[in-house]
């Protein structure tokens, strides 16, 4: 499965990359309004209590264990996906509200494709007039799914529903409309949620080119942690446990501080910056999820709270406070 920028280059969205639970959970709650037990839906799936990461592959057999329960009903991937908000994904999200336009958080959003909770391939196709986001050939499920992420994303960021929107689905007839509150089409050559071209040059209502910019090497961090075979992957996970000091880490490690620097000077960091760039991306992801302000500077090995807030102000200019809301 992959994704596009419009210029075509491929993203890897395969089975293995790992993501929150947001997703799952969205399935378990749609599945207890069906009267399907949560044992049901997570069996042969390997997630245990207390699970905090999964990866694509066992969403999709939570996925296969919904559907199985309560059979292949038109819009049961609808109201999966609007459940899955953009609260949900944390730094990547905030990065595209904060985006200068709609084109700019749709090449953005693509590109770190894999820190979401898509499911199959996207794709972006620009001709003179119109722009698709074209989903993948997928399950009914799987594709009904998406529509609504995408379409509850667009309005997120937006702050309002693009005028000349609508979806083209492949998918056979089914009342649609009422629960996505947009036109829809059906009998195309494709699935895809398509606007005029124009409302890619859209503005953005909380466009911030410094939140943006901090958003976005949080990314790269979340993409190189989850990168195997790597000194300074290791050293992230470390850190991301609330370990910043340089000696503890080589210590966790079983190396001297010297040797540590020397690898990581080798992958053109360093321990400082590790801790910088860890800090900033766990930020993120730990308020996106509810953490108190508190909880999040002590997690992350601030001496108080007042530390942690300057911290976060200097990256992207605004207070954690802001970010939650």
């Amino acid at each position: 499965m992959c994704a596009s920028c419009r210029n075509g280059r491929p993203v890897d969205v395969s089975g293995q990359h790992p993501r929150g639970l947001a997703g799952v959970r969205a399935m378990l709650e749609v599945g207890a309004e069906h009267g399907v037990p949560r044992e049901t839906l997570l069996r042969d799936t390997g997630i245990a209590p207390g699970t905090d990461e999964v990866c694509g592959e066992q969403e999709l057999r939570v996925a296969a264990n919904l559907v199985a329960a309560i059979g292949p009903a038109p819009g049961l991937g609808l109201a999966v996906g609007q459940r899955v908000g953009l609260r949900a994904y944390g730094v990547w999200g905030f990065a595209l509200l904060t985006s200068a336009t709609l084109g700019h958080a749709s090449d953005f959003g693509l590109r770190y494709l894999p820190l979401t909770y898509a499911m199959t391939g996207l794709r972006l196709q620009v001709t003179t007039h119109e722009v698709r986001l074209i989903i993948e050939d997928a399950p009914p499920f799987i594709v009904e799914r998406e529509i609504a992420t995408v379409t509850g994303i667009v309005r997120a960021i937006l702050g309002s529903q693009p005028r000349t929107m609508h979806v083209e689905l492949r998918l056979p007839h089914a009342d649609y409309e009422s629960v996505l509150q947009t036109p829809v089409s059906f009998g195309k050559p494709h699935n895809a949620l398509v606007a005029d071209v124009a409302v890619l040059d859209q503005p953005l209502p909380q466009a911030d080119p410094v939140t943006t910019a901090a958003c976005e090497q949080a990314c790269r961090t979340l993409v190189q942690q989850r990168s195997p075979g790597s000194t300074a992957r290791i050293v992230r996970r470390i850190v991301a446990e609330g370990v910043t000091d340089a000696d503890a880490i080589a210590a966790r490690m079983h190396l001297s501080a010297r040797t540590l620097r020397r690898q990581l000077a080798a992958e053109h960091t360093s321990v400082r910056r590790l801790v910088e760039e860890t800090r900033r991306a766990s930020a993120f992801a730990l308020l996106a999820n509810g953490h108190t302000v508190e909880h999040v500077g002590a997690r992350l090995g601030y001496t108080d709270a007042a530390t942690f807030i300057r911290a976060f102000r200097r990256w992207t200019g605004t207070t954690p406070g802001t970010y939650r809301r």
